[in-house]
């Protein structure tokens, strides 16, 4: 698992906050349309490892609350139902803070998509209307 740091890192790194679209020429416009299409592609990819490490969060955390289920207290005697369920809503309690952070960047993710698609239905018209005014 990278962590959500590494994730906003790669997704910075990809340049999506400043890029402007340009549709001056046809040649230009498919280039930033490629470009589009790539930076799409990688955040699909980024997304699907955060789906990944947030299962395996949620799986890991799934069997440490089987843990204290089954676990005994001190000197083997059995631990009282209440001293269960505290740590048991402690751990869903860091559990949901730790997913929190990972469904922050996948929100973030999804926001880019949704504006890379309608920049891609932007370009695309214009493509049109230049092929259809020439």
């Amino acid at each position: 698992m990278k962590g959500p740091k590494k994730y906003r890192q790669q997704i910075k790194d990809l340049g999506i906050e400043g890029m402007e679209i340009d549709v001056s020429s046809i040649d230009v416009a498919m280039n930033t349309l490629n470009e589009l299409d790539e930076m799409e592609k990688i955040l699909k990819k980024i997304r699907h490892n955060i789906r990944t490490d947030t299962r395996k969060i949620r799986l890991d955390y799934i069997r440490r609350i089987q843990e204290v289920e089954d676990s005994s207290g001190l000197f083997g005697r059995k631990k009282s139902t209440e001293k269960k369920i505290k740590e048991k809503k402690a751990l869903i309690k860091e559990r949901n803070i730790e997913v929190s952070t990972y469904e922050v960047v996948e929100d973030t993710i999804d926001g880019y998509i949704s504006q890379i698609e309608s920049s891609k239905i932007y370009i695309m018209n214009s493509i049109q209307d230049r092929v259809g005014n020439t």
